[in-house]
């Protein structure tokens, strides 16, 4: 057990024992999640917490991660992004590239740029890391990001500034510095603008 729990360390318990038990005995109070099974495990919120620690329900290498009220959810799955995109090794081009483009899109978010467009890409990625990767890192680098979204949605619906598409470059920003070296402001040096 570790996290936001008042006594966290290692519990022995018999296969069966429910997640609201060991959130009792290690001292968790207002947990919104639990995260089982480290970063590429299952993320489940307090709906769940009736779910029994088994083969059959929610398997688990014996890790379980408590973030109570105060977490976001959205950064916490960042954050496990990050960690699969710095862990992969890069052996396969599908890990190696999708992780990384997993990692820009959930920057883009955070940044307050995204767009219900960058969350099925999402989806759409997930499907080819399980697909193409090599190995189980690639296969499971999306879960706790589909996890999260699927039960703490309105942490990511915040970050969406628009319901159209939203580009991750700014073109014409990019053309500022341009722009000062030759002196020129006028319409036809920004892009997108009629001359």
């Amino acid at each position: 057990m570790s996290g936001d729990c008042a006594r966290p360390g290692i519990y022995e318990y018999p296969f069966g024992v429910s997640v609201r038990q060991v959130l009792a005995d290690c001292g968790a109070e207002f947990t919104q999640a639990v995260q089982a099974s480290g970063a590429s495990g299952t993320c489940i919120d307090e709906t769940e917490f009736d779910r029994r620690i088994a083969f059959e329900d929610l398997a688990t290498a014996g890790a379980l991660m408590v973030f109570d009220e105060s977490r976001d959810m959205f950064e916490v799955a960042r954050s496990f992004v990050q960690f699969f995109a710095h862990e992969s090794c890069g052996f396969c081009t599908p890990c190696r590239v999708g992780t990384t483009l997993l990692r820009k899109l959930m920057d883009k978010l955070a940044a307050g740029l995204g767009s219900p467009d960058d969350l099925a890409q999402i989806v759409d990625l997930n499907h080819l890391l399980q697909a193409a990767s090599h190995c189980g890192l690639g296969h499971t680098a999306c879960n706790p990001v589909l996890d999260t979204m699927k039960r703490f949605r309105p942490a990511y619906e915040r970050r969406l500034v628009t319901l159209e598409f939203a580009p991750a470059f700014d073109l014409d920003g990019a053309l500022a510095r341009a722009r000062a070296m030759t002196g020129r402001d006028d319409p036809g040096a920004h892009f997108g603008v009629p001359a």
